[in-house]
């Protein structure tokens, strides 16, 4: 259950980067009248490929940093596949404009820079909360 909650975590987290990202360039970068209905059902699927690169992390242990180091860069390499090949797929992007991957490039990067602070910050919140309840059962028990 654990694991299901933090999926839908992180792929809210990144649906709505995603959104605000496409709401950007089809109004501030390449503006466009009206964008294709299908994008909606796109977004949510690679949205959720990429959640699921998120299994990587073990939930049930602390990893050490060189392990920690490795399984975000493993996932960083991954999250671009996904979207880099899915972005090719729906034509989000052209390949051969090296200006469209590169812009491409820098929004998986700014979305996992934002997802990852995010996430992180939420896993601090709940340790400090888990262990002042920790303390609080202590000093009722003594």
């Amino acid at each position: 259950m654990r694991k299901i909650r933090y999926l839908f975590e992180i792929f809210s987290m990144v649906t709505a980067c995603v959104v605000i990202a496409v709401a950007f360039f089809t109004t501030v970068l390449e503006s466009v009248a009206a964008v294709e209905p299908v994008i909606f059902w796109q977004i949510p699927c690679v949205s959720f490929l990429c959640s699921l690169g998120c299994l990587i992390y073990p939930l049930d242990r602390v990893s050490g940093k060189r392990e920690m180091a490795i399984r975000i860069v493993a996932h960083y390499i991954l999250i671009n596949g996904i979207v880099l090949t899915a972005g090719f797929c729906f034509e989000w992007y052209r390949v051969d404009h090296l200006g469209s991957v590169a812009v491409m490039l820098l929004t998986i990067a700014l979305i996992f820079g934002i997802v990852s602070a995010l996430s992180w910050r939420k896993a601090a919140m709940d340790a400090k909360r888990m262990n002042e309840k920790l303390r609080e059962f202590q000093q009722k028990k003594e």
